[in-house]
């Protein structure tokens, strides 16, 4: 009876250790999970935020996700050919770079280049559908919202273009700890007086902005 009563005390004890283990090691390993997709999703919001810049370049505004992916794909970029530098003694000439390139001391061209071949050149991305993908869920997409904010300038009011990249926690820590997962969305909601979103995102739809909410 001892003997079964030691190895009952032995197996709870054993358990106890096991459950407090859990409590630790499982909030530390999500942690540990998020910031590792949190980095990559983050890295790649960033490269969605200077392609919009590049097409508002061209276009005047920001894009939506077919917008930009047919932009990456079939859109074109101005790129300035410069040879040869305005100088000092040019400029102490009371010569412009205008007036120099004019004379041929300087050469400025501008042409039309692929904004495939320019921007998707020295990154990881194959194909311009492969950059609303979300890392690690290839099947999901990045979600991209424009819009307009009214600007005041002295008594005129215009419109200037904005965007929003984002990715909810919902969905790139949808399959770890639902208890977890619950309390990091409603301890990201809390923030920025109650107006925190869920997730990462870069840019606003309320201003014009092209950081993100972790920077």
């Amino acid at each position: 009876m001892k003997t079964v009563f030691k190895v009952l005390i032995g197996i709870a004890v054993v358990a106890l250790a096991y459950l407090c283990y859990t409590s630790v090691a499982t909030p530390v390993k999500f942690d540990k999970i998020q910031k590792q997709r949190e980095e990559l999703i983050a890295k790649k919001l960033k490269d969605i935020a200077s392609f919009e810049v590049a097409y508002k370049t061209v276009n005047g505004k920001f894009a939506n996700a077919d917008e930009l992916t047919n932009f990456l794909e079939n859109g074109k970029l101005f790129y300035i050919i410069a040879e040869g530098d305005y100088t000092d003694e040019m400029r102490d000439k009371g010569l412009t770079e205008k007036q120099a390139a004019a004379q041929g001391l300087i050469q400025r061209d501008t042409v039309l280049v692929s904004a495939k071949d320019s921007l998707l050149r020295d990154t990881p991305y194959k194909t311009p559908q492969e950059i609303l993908s979300v890392p690690g869920f290839p099947d999901k997409s990045i979600e991209i919202n424009t819009g307009e904010v009214k600007q005041y300038i002295g008594q005129d009011t215009i419109n200037i273009s904005v965007f929003e990249a984002c990715v909810p926690m919902s969905l790139y820590l949808g399959d770890l700890n639902e208890k977890q997962r619950a309390q990091k969305i409603e301890a990201a909601m809390k923030l920025n007086s109650g107006k925190g979103y869920p997730g990462l995102k870069i840019g606003s739809l309320e201003e014009l902005k092209l950081t993100g909410n972790w920077e």
